[in-house]
């Protein structure tokens, strides 16, 4: 009994100074590396899902801060259900295409890039017109503001598109949207 009683001792000793070891290689790591603290404090990519009916899309900046006159990354995420389908360009003005717009409150300039659609021949119409529909996403960037003041935003937009399947199209719709944004004192 006495045996096992000092193997065990000397077992949690062991282990005890492995854990010892590796919390010191860890802080050593840290202290060294600082861009690893970097990446750890950065925040994380801010989104907002928008859901209208048989559309959703993701929203996504590439930073949830950034400062004044500065410029984000933006994805946009779509997902159409099936059956269903929604416009690319170009098509007549009786239709709506696809387009996310951000509000002017806060951006200056903004880019967008849509994949694009693939031409769809509608029978009943005796058409073909460019469209979406699955999974697709579309990428760009929005310039902001160079005069805003540090603080939070809410960083607004819409998504306006009309959704059809091979015999029907819904009314258009102009959905609303907003993603929180912190501005950061300026690093002059």
């Amino acid at each position: 009994m006495m045996v096992v009683s000092k193997m065990r001792l000397r077992g949690d000793s062991l282990a005890r100074a492995w854990l010892i070891g590796a919390g010191l290689a860890i802080t050593l790591a840290a202290v060294l590396f600082p861009a690893s603290r970097i990446l750890a404090d950065s925040p994380t990519p801010t989104a907002v899902v928008v859901k209208a009916e048989d559309v959703t899309a993701k929203v996504a900046l590439s930073d949830a801060r950034s400062s004044a006159g500065g410029q984000l990354g933006v994805t946009i995420a779509f997902e159409v259900a099936p059956g269903w389908h929604i416009y690319g360009e170009p098509m007549p003005s009786e239709f709506t295409t696809t387009k996310i717009k951000f509000d002017d409150q806060l951006v200056s300039a903004q880019s967008l890039k849509m994949p694009a659609p693939t031409p769809v021949k509608f029978e009943a119409l005796g058409e073909t017109y460019p469209v979406y529909h699955g999974k697709f996403n579309a990428t760009g960037k929005v310039g902001l503001k160079p005069t805003l003041a540090p603080g939070d935003y809410k960083l607004a937009g819409t998504l306006e598109f009309q959704e059809c399947n091979d015999t029907m199209c819904k009314l258009p719709q102009s959905v609303h949207f907003e993603i929180p944004l912190m501005i950061a004192v300026s690093k002059s």
